[in-house]
Formats: structure tokens, sequence, C-alpha cells
């Protein structure tokens, strides 16, 4: 799949100008947690280019807050190729992972009812209790809750390879806005750059819908990027795979599908800003709430274009990931040594 296929997100390209220091921080840290075990899974991560992504999610935080975004993206990262094997095709120790990466996520800060079992989990727990210095109750509420989607989708895409379920494409849909993570981003977009959109923004229908068309953006982008990634994994729930058996067509008539599709949800989106900034007048929202609300919808454009600019430019779905993914689809196995 070429990482320069065309697409319509028509948002600005941006880039945080400490993205070089970010990415030197974020290694060491990463070397110094036990998550980067050699100098070969040094470079393969390398290959990623994950700083990029980060730096594009935020592209206007300070340089600590860039450096802890990007340690959630590599998170990310970590966590999802855990299922990229035999691990992703077992429904109970997928449920045994992700149920207590959930009940870690509920527990109130200050307890200890639940302890992480496995590195990963406890690099996890770090980052959570960090994320949330400085934010309200709503706001932890709300990321409570994308954080327990996040992880239990992963046990069902488990039970849909372990049955051989094929999705149809709005029920592969629906699972990804849960599963992509991108509701996460947003929410750590907010705790990066110190500010939080009122709560009944948060609940409107206009901005609600917002967030899945960025969580579908998302999802379309990646699927179209890591198509030979994903068939290297024998994962058959990509869209690009889904719409040519629901449509009995060409792959090629799969991706100018997939771009359509891209480009009617970018265009509802503007719309969408337009009926936010008419429900800040409706509710009589003051300047700073205002600004809060304009400064989320930044964080979703912020999240689609550079999701796209990464995509375009990182390696992990260049034929080098791909050959990689062949090798060993985890960079490392020490992350889950107890998960399995």
């Amino acid at each position: 799949m070429p990482q320069d296929i065309a697409l319509d997100i028509p948002f600005p390209k941006r880039l945080n100008p400490y993205v070089e220091v970010a990415r030197a921080r974020n290694e060491h840290w990463l070397v110094s947690a036990g998550l980067l075990s050699s100098p070969h899974n040094v470079e393969r991560y390398r290959t990623w280019r994950i700083e990029r992504l980060a730096a594009g999610f935020l592209p206007g935080v300070s340089v600590g807050e860039l450096t802890f975004g990007l340690a959630v993206q590599s998170f990310f990262f970590f966590f999802d190729d855990l299922f990229d094997s035999g691990l992703g095709e077992d429904p109970a120790a997928t449920y045994e992972i992700c149920h207590e990466m959930a009940a870690l996520a509920r527990q109130e800060p200050g307890t200890a009812d639940v302890t992480p079992s496995f590195p990963l989990a406890r690099v996890w727990a770090g980052l959570w209790e960090q994320s949330q210095l400085g934010m309200s109750a709503a706001w932890r509420a709300r990321s409570v809750r994308h954080w327990e989607e996040y992880f239990l989708t992963y046990v069902s895409e488990a039970v849909n390879r372990r049955s051989g379920t094929v999705l149809s494409m709005d029920s592969y849909l629906k699972l990804r806005r849960l599963g992509i993570g991108s509701e996460v981003v947003v929410d750590v977009s907010e705790r990066c750059g110190h500010f939080e959109a009122p709560p009944e923004i948060h609940q409107s229908m206009a901005v609600l819908e917002a967030r899945a068309i960025t969580a579908e953006v998302v999802t379309l982008t990646n699927d179209l990027h890591s198509l030979e990634k994903d068939l290297a994994n024998g994962e058959l729930n990509n869209a690009v795979l889904l719409l040519g058996m629901e449509h009995q067509c060409s792959r090629a008539e799969a991706i100018a599908h997939v771009q359509r599709m891209i480009h009617r949800r970018t265009a509802r989106f503007l719309q969408l800003e337009a009926e936010a900034d008419r429900l800040c007048g409706v509710f009589g929202l003051t300047p700073e709430q205002r600004e809060n609300t304009r400064l989320f919808l930044d964080t979703n454009r912020a999240c689609m274009r550079g999701n796209l600019d990464w995509s375009n430019d990182t390696g992990r779905y260049s034929e080098l990931g791909v050959l990689h993914v062949n090798r060993s689809p985890r960079i490392e196995d020490v992350v889950a040594r107890t998960a399995e």
C-alpha cells in the first residue's frame, strides 16, 4: 500500500518543534524501564518514528508535556503488539490482561486494591497516575470510560479471531471507534494542553459525533496504510478487506471507497465545529470556556491530521516494517513476560 495515498483531511500540518528532544528522552526512558532491551530493538523502534505522531497530536505544548504524551503513545504501540501473536486469538487470556487494565483504570487514586501483574501494566499505571494530576473529576470519569473501552475491545477482537467472525463494515467501525485509542488521545491532549472543554460541551451530540468522526478517520487512515502489516499478521478485519468482501469489489475500488468515506467524515466535522460554536452561545459560556471548546475541537483536528502525516512517514507500515512483523510480531517479549 503506498504510504502517500491521497486522503482528504483538510487541516494544516503541524509538528511540535521539541520533537527531537522528546524523542531522545523517550528512548532513554524506554531503555531504563526495560521496555527496549537490545540495540536491535531500539533500532526497530526508531523506524516507527512515534515521536512524530505525538508531535503532530500535540503541536503546541511544552517539551515536558510532549515527552509525557509521547510516553503514552509508546504504551499504545507496545500494548497493541501484545496481541499480534497467539495471545490475540485466546479470548480468556486476553480478558485476564485487559480486565486487569480496566480495573486499574477504574481504581480510585491513592488506593491499591488492584496491583499491576506484568511489566507493561506497571508502566501504564504510572502514566495513568501522572495523567490525572490537576484534572477535574469530570475529565477523570471520561478518561476512565475511554481507557476501559479501549482495553476491553481487545477481548472482543480476540473472540472474533478465535471464532472466525468476519464483521460487517458497520460493526467493524463501531468496535474500532472504541479500540483505536483516539478517545484517549484527545483526553491526553486536554491534559497536556492544560485545558478542559466544559462538560456540557463534551456531552453535546455535536461533540460526541465529532469525536466519533475522529476515531473513524484515524481507523480508516490506519487501515489503508497498515494493510500489508495486517495481512502479514493474518488480520482480516481491515476496512479495505471488509469493503472488498462486502461489496465484492477489487482492492482498488475498496481503497477508493475508503477515500470517499474519509472525505464525507471530514466535511461533516467542519459542520459540527460550527454547531459547537453555536452551542457555546446557547449555553452562555464564558470566553475561557469558548476558547477551551475551540482548543478541544482543534485537538481532534490534530489527531486526524497528525495520524495521516505520521502514517505517510513511519517505517511501521513499510516493507521493512512488514519484514519485522514476519520475523516477530512483537518488538519486545519482555513486556508480556507474565502475560502468557
